[in-house]
């Protein structure tokens, strides 16, 4: 799935589905800067969203050993 990341100057605050989305939300941000000097730095990167799931917990089969006839 494709997400926009956006970033506050270098740390992450949030991710969109959209551009104009994430453009939203920078705007939002922007807007609640009070002071014209000290103002934050905003970027985005697109990018695509991967889940990486935890190997299996459950123990492989043990085999018999000297039991077969």
């Amino acid at each position: 799935m494709k997400r926009f990341y956006i970033f506050k100057d270098g740390t992450q605050i949030g991710s969109t589905i959209t551009r104009e989305l994430a453009i939203d939300l920078i705007r939002q941000h922007q807007k609640m800067e009070t002071h014209p000097i000290l103002r934050s730095e905003f970027s985005m990167i697109e990018g695509e969203e991967e889940f990486i799931h935890y190997p299996s917990r459950e123990k492989p089969p043990r085999k018999k050993i000297g039991l077969e006839r």
